[in-house]
This record gives structure tokens, C-alpha cells and sequence, in this order.
């Protein structure tokens, strides 16, 4: 399961749920950088109390899922980056 090496039934759940939360804010923050290189008006509340979540989620997280979640969000980091980007004025 996206290279998780976990045991438990309940860690693999919780590695799971983790790892889709990460995937629906890769896919929000995917949309953000389309409306905003469209020229488009975007709402960015919730976002930070969201990946602020997440980033507990990853603290509680079980070991045999970090090399996955490192992963999965290093790419949510770039995704972030490149809309901060987008949004700087010009």
C-alpha cells in the first residue's frame, strides 16, 4: 500500500485515511494553481487549518508509514511552493 510497510490492521487504516487526506489536498491545492494561472479568483479559507491537521495526522502517524507520508508530503510542499508562486504580485 503506497510503500507502507505496516503490520497492524489499525496502523494500515490510520496510514490510509492519512495518505488520502493528502492526496484531497494535493487535488485542492492542484485546482488553486489552475484557477489562479487562468486568471481566476480563488478562497484559500480553511486551507492553513487544514494542512495544519494534516501535519498532526502525520505527527501521530505510524512509523511503518513515514517513508510514504515524507514522501507524499514533499510533493504537497511543492504544490504549495509553486501556488505561493503563482499568487506573489507581479
Amino acid at each position: 500500500m503506497d510503500g507502507i510497510d505496516i503490520t497492524d490492521g489499525a496502523e494500515a487504516r490510520q496510514a490510509a485515511v492519512l495518505l488520502a487526506a493528502i492526496e484531497a489536498m494535493e487535488a485542492t491545492l492542484s485546482v488553486a494553481d489552475a484557477l489562479v494561472s487562468s486568471h481566476r479568483r480563488i478562497d484559500l479559507d480553511g486551507l492553513e487549518e487544514e494542512v495544519g491537521r494534516i501535519c498532526a495526522a502525520c505527527l501521530a502517524a505510524p512509523r511503518g508509514a513515514a517513508p510514504a507520508v515524507r514522501a507524499r508530503l514533499e510533493g504537497l510542499l511543492r504544490l504549495l511552493d509553486r501556488l505561493e508562486r503563482a499568487l506573489a504580485p507581479s
